[in-house]
């Protein structure tokens, strides 16, 4: 869906949405922040409707941060700044370029070089190699076994790019690409709805660029956008979603008188501003209407009826919120986007009905609705560990936005509760939050899809904030990452050194093998060294983005750490973290001793290790409830190392192993053998 959006509907939006330096609520710094957005700073391409961009920015600047004593000074920083972005903005080629460095800077670590990693990852790429094997799109299959507790839109493009790219890339990668693409989705709704939200006649303002490093810099994206998991594609459909919803409810208050009685309005801005002509207002609710059916369709076939649901209950506070969304036009928008929807929520669900109306049961009612009220936890686990999970979760791994979001909401953006750049993503992710906190079932991943919109909130938070937090944010972030990028550095020379060196990062033993040596891989090396110099280079910038420049330092921080492990220790963690080693070693044993016609029977292997098994190996396990029944002639049995028993019945131990540095879980293979039962029965 490419964005083609007039100046005038640009404009007429700042003017809709834009709060007013006369409005009593808001106080004196209402109307600074009115002033802003009256006027968006956008780099090159501000155009406020007079003077000079780079002059009246820099008041704005000035009015915001400056102290008493200093405001000369602040104001001549604030314009050189200026000056700075609008000669970077001038080389548009160049701009775009850098830009398109740093998404891929914050794309590709992790998402290539590395094998499926347990918890999510194995099971994943289990079902898309059964795609991939048998051509089944309808019932997702882990290992033989059907794997029904998510929908398979995430399974369906990550085999479609197996299928297109595995004969250049390992097949994982190639599926993990789809993370790529989710998350590449997400980063352009989000910066298409912030660009809405401020009105920006540029792609480079820094409040929607700055709204994009809240969001890429959020602990919670960073440690699980790179993952192969359906979460990542709900991330995108509700990243998409919204930015329908938002853009549906913006064109209709447009239009609306009424909307004068509680959203602030600049008059004489709006006298000046001719409203949408019939063409542009059709355009922008078909294009609304469309993008919020498509994103509430692929949330439901990403992780089921839980994100679908909180949509239809922000849409329902919409229509109480605003009368302008009580019309028959509005209406007909909603009728749009349900048609959008109909295939979404309507093809795969009945195909697999048709195929098992059993598990179709399994799906719709344990996985969704009993995962929510509990009776099926017991069975499928994932048990909320206490009443404060959730608002511990969006606290520390959702900093900085939400966080920054309370502190707009406190520092006074709750007057403006029905300002929609404030009301719906407050709406949006507090009615998530809620079903979060009261389902018997959750996940830190599970607060992702609300990251998105609460960034819009949090930019109102950046913009609230004193000068020398912003700089103390800068400073922070510098030196916090930095030392990190440099302890990472360290890190990796050592391993590169023989394993009796290595008594240095004992603190590391725990999680890693510190018997192993780091191979020098020049290719890792090379992504390492340009990441470091990316970020030395853009340091210097980052002072002269007024209130952004604590928020685009922590950003570029968080950037290059996780891009530094992603590349540096990768093959470490790779070593720690995956099941290669085990079941290649098991592979290269069952070679010598498995016949024609054997089959492997297995107890308490969990859905992480059974695709595994089968990836490395070619063995597809037949769960057994007693071993002693089983016609198999091979057992493998999962367990932890303080639990290891021996199964009943005829086995005899033939192979163990665990991954590298896993002091709990121990994997074992048994062959049946009666003389080995008989002569355990004589004992």
């Amino acid at each position: 869906m490419q964005h083609k959006q007039s100046t005038r509907w640009r404009a007429h939006s700042a003017n809709a949405t834009a709060p007013t330096s006369a409005a009593p609520a808001g106080g004196a710094h209402e109307a600074s922040l009115s002033a802003s957005t009256a006027h968006p700073f956008a780099g090159a391409q501000s155009q406020p409707a007079a003077g000079d961009p780079a002059a009246s920015a820099a008041a704005v600047y000035s009015a915001d941060t400056a102290h008493p004593s200093g405001s000369a000074v602040s104001a001549d920083r604030a314009t050189r700044g200026l000056q700075r972005w609008r000669a970077l903005a001038a080389i548009r080629p160049l701009l775009w370029l850098v830009a398109l460095a740093i998404l891929c800077a914050w794309l590709a670590p992790g998402i290539l070089g590395h094998e499926p990693w347990k918890q999510d990852e194995t099971y994943t790429f289990g079902i898309v190699q059964h795609m991939l094997d048998t051509g089944d799109l309808v019932v997702p299959t882990n290992a033989g076994q059907p794997f029904v507790e998510k929908p398979p839109i995430y399974d369906w493009v990550a085999t479609g790019l197996a299928w297109m790219f595995g004969r250049y890339l390992p097949l994982h990668d190639a599926a993990r690409l789809a993370s790529a693409l989710f998350a590449g989705l997400t980063v352009y709704y989000t910066a298409r709805v912030a660009r809405r939200a401020v009105a920006a006649s540029s792609w480079f303002d820094l409040r929607v660029i700055g709204t994009l490093a809240l969001f890429g810099g959020t602990l919670v994206v960073v440690k699980h956008v790179h993952d192969m998991m359906t979460d990542v594609a709900l991330m995108a459909g509700a990243a998409l979603g919204f930015c329908g919803l938002f853009e549906l409810v913006l064109v209709h208050l447009c239009d609306d008188p009424r909307a004068a009685s509680y959203l602030p309005m600049h008059s004489q801005a709006t006298r000046q501003i001719k409203p949408l002509d019939a063409r542009e207002r059709r355009h922008a609710i078909i294009s609304g209407a469309t993008m919020f059916g498509a994103g509430v369709g692929v949330s439901l076939l990403a992780k089921g009826l839980f994100v679908p649901l909180v949509f239809g209950a922000t849409t329902c506070a919409a229509l109480l919120l605003y009368p302008a969304c009580r019309s028959r036009g509005f209406a007909g928008a909603l009728g749009l986007a349900a048609l959008v929807c109909a295939p979404f929520t309507l093809i795969w669900p009945i195909c697999f009905y048709l195929r098992s109306e059993a598990l179709f049961k399994v799906w719709l009612w344990d996985n969704n609705v009993g995962r929510f009220f509990g009776f099926s936890v017991a069975e499928l686990g994932s048990e909320n560990e206490s009443h404060l999970f959730v608002l511990r979760t969006v606290l520390s791994v959702g900093f900085p936005v939400v966080p920054l979001a309370l502190a707009a909401l406190a520092g006074g953006a709750w007057r403006r509760w029905r300002d929609p750049r404030v009301a719906l993503p407050v709406l949006f992710a507090g009615i998530g939050f809620a079903v979060l906190q009261s389902s018997a079932t959750v996940r830190e991943l599970y607060i992702l899809p609300f990251i998105a919109p609460l960034a819009l909130v949090a930019m109102q938070g950046v913009e609230r904030l004193p000068a020398h937090l912003h700089t103390g944010w800068d400073m922070t972030s510098r030196v916090l990452f930095g030392s990190a990028a440099a302890l990472v550095w360290i890190v990796w020379s050592i391993m590169t050194t023989p394993a009796n060196t290595h008594a240095s990062l004992h603190l590391l033993g725990r999680w890693l093998p510190l018997d192993w040596v780091l191979p020098i891989s020049p290719a890792l090396i090379v992504g390492a060294l340009l990441l470091t110099i990316g970020w030395l280079w853009l340091l210097p910038s980052f002072k002269y983005a007024g209130k952004w420049r604590g928020a685009l330092s922590w950003c570029a921080g968080a950037m290059l750490v996780w891009g530094l492990v992603s590349t540096l220790l990768l093959p470490w963690l790779d070593y720690a973290k995956s099941y290669r080693s085990v079941f290649r070693d098991l592979g290269a044993k069952m070679d010598i001793e498995w016949n024609d016609g054997d089959c492997m029977a297995s107890s308490g292997l969990g859905e992480s290790e059974a695709p595994m098994l089968f990836y490395y190996t070619g063995i597809v396990h037949q769960p057994s409830e007693d071993p002693r029944t089983t016609a198999c002639t091979w057992l493998i049995e999962e367990s932890r190392r303080d639990n290891a028993r021996p199964p009943a019945g005829e086995w005899r131990l033939f192979w163990s192993g665990a991954r590298p540095g896993d002091s709990d879980e121990l994997l074992r293979v048994f062959v049946r053998t009666p003389m080995a039962g008989k002569l355990h029965g004589d004992e």
